[in-house]
């Protein structure tokens, strides 16, 4: 079926608010976790609960486009921050680039990717004359700047009554585990240039551009990456927030 948007978040808390808001045609559960398509704001989508990590992510994104062809697969959620990235809690982020953050070995001279490794995450693509069309991948899934320009833009005259917060765009790491730890954060964030973290972005990434679907990734910061001290945390604030900018999006149809 043809979609105008692939909505994807990993857990209920992070969609609650849309879920509420879309007239739902038809409720499924693959792999145990709800599915509901139907329109919302006059566009078609489906609204997938993906569940935590990267596995979860790409299982889902994989199986829902072998029944659906949507025109924008959008992942959204919380993310924590970096603290050198400038951004903090109810502060919007927008991918320009995913980045498998913690996918290599660790040697004794320190971390090495898969590049070093030889081991591209997608391989080149070549037409049928042999000619590249895509260099191979490792590390790094590269975005669309322009478009989460685009969104950034929208969003940043669109969001009204809340109080003040800014919307950045940069790359995103993606990891298998959240850094608790401020000096892990901050290797991560020089390591990559990132400005936040999460633990689903990457997989999403990676799954549109093997397919050729455009993707945007927003992430609502909930947290600031430094020693774990959950009081220090505002889940609700982030979530809102994000809500509110994927609303914004798919009422302007953006893409």
């Amino acid at each position: 079926m043809n979609l105008d948007y692939l909505l994807i978040s990993a857990t209920k808390m992070e969609q609650a608010c849309i879920r509420d808001q879309v007239d739902v045609s038809t409720v499924v559960h693959p792999q145990d976790r709800p599915w509901h398509l139907g329109t919302w704001l006059g566009k078609t989508v489906l609204l997938i609960k993906g569940g935590v990590g990267q596995v979860n992510t790409a299982a889902a994104l994989t199986l829902a486009l072998t029944r659906h062809d949507p025109a924008v697969i959008l992942q959204f959620g919380v993310g924590g921050a970096y603290v050198q990235s400038g951004l903090e809690i109810g502060d919007l982020a927008i991918a320009t680039e995913e980045c498998y953050g913690d996918t290599g070995v660790l040697t004794p001279e320190g971390w090495m990717g898969l590049e070093g490794m030889g081991f591209p995450m997608l391989p080149a693509r070549t037409d049928s004359h042999g000619r590249t069309l895509r260099e191979p991948l490792y590390n790094r899934i590269p975005l669309d700047a322009a478009r989460a320009e685009r969104i950034r833009q929208c969003l940043e005259s669109g969001l009204e009554g809340e109080a003040a917060y800014k919307i950045f765009t940069g790359p995103f790491v993606t990891v298998q585990q959240c850094s608790g730890v401020q000096s892990v954060g901050d290797t991560l964030a020089d390591r990559f240039g990132g400005i936040c973290e999460n633990m689903e972005g990457a997989a999403a990434a990676h799954v549109s551009i093997a397919n050729d679907i455009p993707f945007v990734e927003i992430r609502g910061i909930s947290n600031q990456v430094v020693d774990r001290d959950l009081s220090g945390w505002d889940l609700p604030l982030a979530v809102r927030r994000c809500q509110q900018a994927v609303e914004l999006i798919v009422k302007h149809g953006v893409r």
